[in-house]
């Protein structure tokens, strides 16, 4: 179940800062990108990716997010002086009104994998679309999301504990176990490898993408029980000697993963393999993103079968 006491709030402010200081690296490497380019940054946060595209050389930027994120940036922008250069504002990006402006630079420096199984990359295609000349640029260009089995077992037997509490409501229990959530993890709960699920080049990813499956296949590394899938997000950016993934290490207290929960616990073998698909809906009248997890486990200890619908809020 998710949390929101005070060590996970300073995890992410935490998260926030590494992510800045990630991408501000990579920004200041590829300057010439940003030198004297109008950016459009969308999900701006608190507005500091904004600020270092700024010190990377761009000429102006219009950062864009929710209403109350976007409070939030304006008074960070306005505290470190740079309201001249940066515009903020509170809005849905598909009703953002330009009058024909275009830019020269697309940037949004994602998070977690949460918002792609949200349904944001379909605010991305329509920013791209709408908003970026010929010829612009996306940084990154390009998102990759991986999966995993891991051990979870204190998060999924507390689940299950309120479960059996509420029972009475079983509507409201099944939707609590059966909806990703984000959480931390530790480099011992990894049990099997990981598997690429999708590239998703954000040049040429369409609306009708968005729709998709992705076949998966894990090995089990050790002989610990599965309770859930985790994924994990690399963004990629272009360089001359090829793609470069802009990632700190994953699995330490400050990074948060997508986590979804299984229905059952999975006995793994080493050497085992769990195979599956990931099928991804998203609802675009509702801006919301179902999917399925289809799970086999085949083992020395015999063979599993499962599934998993969940709806990302």
């Amino acid at each position: 179940m998710e949390r929101f006491d005070r060590q996970f709030t300073m995890r992410a402010l935490r998260q926030e800062f590494l992510r800045q200081r990630l991408f501000g690296a990579a920004m200041i490497e590829d300057s010439a990108i940003f030198r004297d380019a109008n950016v459009l940054n969308i999900f701006c946060g608190d507005g500091g990716v904004a600020m270092l595209a700024i010190q990377a050389g761009a000429r102006h930027v219009l950062a864009i997010d929710t209403v109350t994120n976007a409070n939030m940036a304006r008074r960070v922008i306005r505290k470190n002086g740079m309201l001249d250069r940066i515009s903020v504002m509170g809005i849905d990006v598909r009703h953002l009104g330009l009058s024909g402006l275009r830019y020269d630079v697309l940037l949004c420096a994602w998070m977690d994998d949460m918002a792609i199984f949200q349904g944001k990359l379909s605010d991305l295609i329509v920013a791209r679309d709408r908003f970026i000349r010929p010829g612009g640029i996306i940084y990154p260009y390009m998102i990759r999301i991986s999966a995993c089995g891991i051990e979870d077992g204190k998060a999924w037997e507390a689940t299950n504990k309120w479960i059996n509490a509420n029972i009475g409501f079983r509507y409201l229990h099944m939707r609590e176990l059966l909806r990703p959530v984000l959480d931390y993890l530790k480099p011992e709960q990894i049990v099997t490898s990981f598997s690429k699920i999708a590239d998703f080049n954000l040049y040429t990813i369409t609306l009708e993408q968005l729709n998709r499956a992705a076949f998966f296949s894990m090995v089990t590394i050790q002989e610990a029980p599965v309770h859930s899938i985790c994924t994990a997000l690399e963004s990629l950016v272009m360089r001359p000697g090829g793609p470069v993934a802009l990632n700190f290490n994953h699995f330490t207290p400050d990074y948060r993963h997508t986590i979804f929960y299984l229905g059952v616990q999975l006995n793994a073998c080493t050497g085992s393999v769990i195979v599956g698909k990931l099928t991804e809906l998203f609802d675009w009248s509702m801006t919301r993103q179902m999917l399925k997890w289809d799970y086999e486990y085949n083992g020395r200890n015999g063979k599993f079968v499962g599934s998993g619908n969940y709806t990302v809020r």
